[in-house]
């Protein structure tokens, strides 16, 4: 895409053209995040993901490495249990 120029309003606003809202999926109401690099004298601007497109990633990372299932054979502790095993390792301030 070639560079667009944009232009600030007498309030400090700019307009970002629809073809690159479109090109973004930017909406209104769209959060996005603004670096500035003070030596190049440049911004970047980077579309906040939303709740939905966080959630779609986690659930696809969950599809390609899945909670493995426990194993049926082992132990299961209250969290008082594991206390008390837990401190059947320790000799006064230290573990063993």
């Amino acid at each position: 895409m070639q560079p667009q120029t944009l232009t600030l309003s007498s309030v400090g606003q700019i307009t970002i053209p629809r073809n690159i809202r479109k090109l973004l999926g930017l909406e209104s109401g769209a959060k996005l995040d603004v670096a500035v690099d003070e030596e190049n004298n440049t911004i970047t601007l980077k579309k906040q993901k939303t709740f939905d497109e966080i959630m779609a990633e986690l659930e696809a990372v969950d599809k390609k490495y899945p909670t493995p299932s426990p194993d049926p054979r082992t132990k299961h502790m209250s969290v008082g249990e594991m206390s008390l095993e837990l401190a059947k390792n320790i000799k006064g301030d230290t573990w063993v």
